[in-house]
């Protein structure tokens, strides 16, 4: 599996930049030696504006009509390769002829669901259905939609629509209404989150940093606190907005966004029995699945939520189990219907990397991975570069003799026995190795099916300054943890998750803060995710 010629090299050279090639006794609450200078000038970079994903689309209407009505599942998805992992990135959720018919179709969708909830929605129309009441409706639900008080000129446009809607024979103040939604959730004021352009650096408007906010941390629109908060000024105060950002992260509606920070982070995808071959994997059944889905985001919650560290996150070897789950691991099972916290063995389970979800999405239908554990490792743990296998790498492998029946280092071997797929595979090869205790759903296995023994020794070198030695996942994920790469890379994630882009030379300030933030709260992942809001990076904008 030959790769490009830089494929073991370390892919953030800006990162190397930032933080410095190794930590330093004089570097402070940062994360490595070359400290720059930030407050000399504002430090923000250019941003794309974005379409809303799927997701953020439901739930933005959910949030809009309080709950009346839902989101339709006929709104685009996204397309394409991501180049940072992160689902709402501008270049995968574009804007095509077909997108476009997908959102007529969903917007006209939601707003009959409106129309059938229009009593509850607009209480006005029962005493009087006239354009006043209309106004009502657009002050209120608009301007949700909008994120913003709607300008004079857009308020005109919806109303002629509605009168629009009034010209077909038969046509009552509910199919003006209707049309009016339909109209709106196709506009770009909801479509996209975007901010107006500026040749020099500028702050973000209330209203643009309110989106901003509530994209991040709900994956929706603001609530109306936010929105009364951007009106009057009080977000151009960096301490207003660590407030609105903490009530925010608090909120139950945090949730959905912090398990997607962690599922689009280590690729945990959400599973279902379509995902595994049913004659090896015949208990992987759609309960499974479903439960090993919330089992993965209830940690995620917990840690963010509690006073989880990036320590903890690495090495704790806490689960959430319901009854499937508890068979699964097989530990006590809490009462029918309830969710439990266990303590697993540490020495076999180890934070985030040996979540069962994890484990699963990174393995093949038939078989665990330890190609896709150790790309796993190396790529989103300590945000190295691989270069792409070329077209004819599996043709190359099974060229290769292999022994019957062979292990995880028995193929391994293989792999490095091709110089082409050496360069890549000495590196990721002894990190994936360490996971071979679990199966392709992420079950744990004392040995193979064939009997043979499972060896999980390894040593990974190439993005750390000292080889480490480890045998399996826990001591693989101690040494990770301590080793100052893995803070900066979770930093870089943090920041392109948030950002939907990769950083660029003009985010150094932003990465120092987040390396700063990380430091002084001994690791705690909120403060860091906290501290990111009031960065230049994410209350600025330029534009080259």
């Amino acid at each position: 599996m030959a790769a490009l010629a830089a494929c073991a090299e370390d892919e953030d050279l800006a990162e190397r930049r930032i933080f410095g090639a190794a930590p330093a006794a004089d570097a402070g609450a940062g994360l490595g030696t070359k400290r720059v200078i930030c407050n000399d000038r504002v430090h923000a970079a250019s941003s794309e504006g974005r379409r809303i994903t799927l997701a953020a689309y439901q739930r933005a209407i959910v949030d809009v009509f309080d709950g009346t009505v839902v989101g339709s599942a006929k709104f685009p998805g996204t397309y394409g390769k991501s180049a940072t992992g992160y689902s709402t990135e501008a270049a995968i959720n574009g804007l095509g002829e077909q997108d476009v018919a997908q959102i007529q179709v969903a917007a006209e969708e939601v707003a009959l669901g409106v129309a059938g909830a229009l009593p509850k929605l607009l209480p006005c129309a029962a005493a009087a259905a006239d354009e006043a009441c209309v106004g009502v409706f657009l002050d209120k639900y608009a301007r949700r939609a909008y994120r913003r008080a709607l300008s004079a000129e857009e308020k005109a446009q919806l109303l002629a629509t509605f009168r629009t809607g009034l010209t077909s024979p038969g046509a009552t103040f509910t199919d003006g209404v209707a049309l009016v939604v339909a109209h709106m959730l196709q506009t770009p004021q909801f479509l996209y989150v975007m901010e107006d352009a500026a040749p020099a650096a500028r702050r973000l408007t209330g209203e643009e940093l309110a989106s901003r906010l509530s994209f991040l941390l709900w994956d929706s629109v603001p609530d109306d606190a936010l929105l009364a908060a951007a009106t009057s000024g009080a977000l151009s105060d960096a301490t207003k907005v660590l407030e609105q950002a903490k009530r925010m992260l608090a909120s139950d509606k945090a949730n959905t966004a912090i398990a997607r920070l962690f599922r689009e982070w280590t690729g945990a995808s959400q599973l279902a029995p379509a995902n595994k071959d049913a004659v090896t994997y015949p208990s992987f059944d759609a309960a499974l699945a479903r439960s090993m889905n919330e089992s993965f985001d209830r940690f995620a919650v917990g840690q963010l939520r509690g006073d989880g560290t990036l320590t903890s996150l690495l090495r704790s070897s806490e689960a959430y189990v319901d009854a499937t789950m508890a068979t699964f691991y097989g530990v006590t099972a809490p009462p029918a219907g309830q969710w439990a916290k266990v303590t697993l063995d540490p020495t076999r389970y180890s934070g985030l990397s040996t979540q069962a979800a994890v484990l699963a999405s990174l393995a093949h239908p038939a078989d665990a991975s330890f190609v896709l554990r150790g790309k796993f490792v190396i790529t989103r743990l300590l945000c190295g570069s691989l270069g792409e296998a070329p077209a004819n790498a599996l043709s190359v492998f099974g060229s290769l003799p292999t022994p019957p029946q062979p292990t995880g280092k028995d193929v391994s071997a293989t792999l490095l026995s091709e110089p082409g797929c050496a360069s890549c595979h000495k590196t990721i090869n002894p990190p994936g190795l360490a996971f071979e205790h679990f199966d392709g759903v992420g079950r744990y296995r004392e040995r193979y099916g064939s009997g043979k023994a499972i060896d999980t020794s390894g040593t990974l070198s190439g993005l750390v300054p000292q080889p480490i030695q480890f045998q399996g996942p826990s001591e693989l994920m101690d040494a990770i943890a301590k080793e100052p790469q893995a803070a900066v890379c979770f930093a870089t994630q943090l920041f392109r998750f948030a950002m939907s882009r990769r950083e660029t030379p003009d985010d150094q300030c932003a990465l120092q803060a987040l390396g700063d933030a990380l430091a002084a709260s001994d690791g705690k992942l909120a403060e860091t995710l906290l501290a990111l809001t009031t960065t230049d990076a994410f209350t600025h904008r330029i534009d080259p």
